[in-house]
């Protein structure tokens, strides 16, 4: 081999070891926004499950209390069916019913409108979840391009990477639209 052949390999190879340095900048700066996107994306379906289970919880309590309503309605209707000398007591009972009734149906509207609004959040971070998702996969997809960028040594791959992870981020982004 001849001194100019020599300096062909050199420049090679100090252009590969370069370009690697690169990709590998590359990877890690993916691997940190992946790792972020998956963070992210873990909160939102633990706030997703957190909200639905206190969805549940409510639409209990709201059936909890339409029971005790149905409860009462009926309990006073029997009342009121009372006759004779005990009649004038039975009404009083009658409206104290009633009463507990109107309560029961005011409290079981202010528990389903919570339960509505709880259904309402698990639902917007189950939208977020998904969108963190779909950007994790993309994030993951340009660090096996970047592996195979270094493998191979083709640039092409390396911007292309670059090109999927940054759909990645505008991905996981979007969820501040929601």
């Amino acid at each position: 081999m001849s001194e100019a052949d020599d300096l062909v390999n050199e420049s090679a190879e100090e252009a590969h070891s370069s370009f690697d340095r690169y990709v590998a900048v590359t990877m890690a700066i993916l691997a940190v926004l992946l790792a972020s996107d998956s963070l992210f994306s873990h909160r939102a379906h633990t706030e997703e499950l957190l909200n639905q289970a206190q969805a549940s919880d409510q639409w209990a309590f709201y059936q909890a209390k339409t029971i005790r309503r149905a409860v009462y309605d009926a309990t006073g209707q029997v009342a009121g069916l009372t006759t004779g000398p005990s009649a004038p007591k039975a009404e009083a009972v009658v409206k104290a019913f009633e009463a507990s009734v109107a309560r029961y149906e005011k409290e079981a509207e202010a528990i389903q409108e919570d339960a509505k609004k709880f259904e309402e959040e698990s639902k917007l971070f189950g939208r977020r979840a998904n969108r963190y998702d779909i950007g994790e996969i993309f994030l993951e997809i340009s660090i096996v391009l970047c592996s195979m960028a270094i493998m191979t040594k083709r640039r092409m791959l390396w911007l292309g990477s670059m090109a999927i992870g940054a759909v990645g981020v505008i991905v996981a982004l979007t969820v501040l639209t929601l």
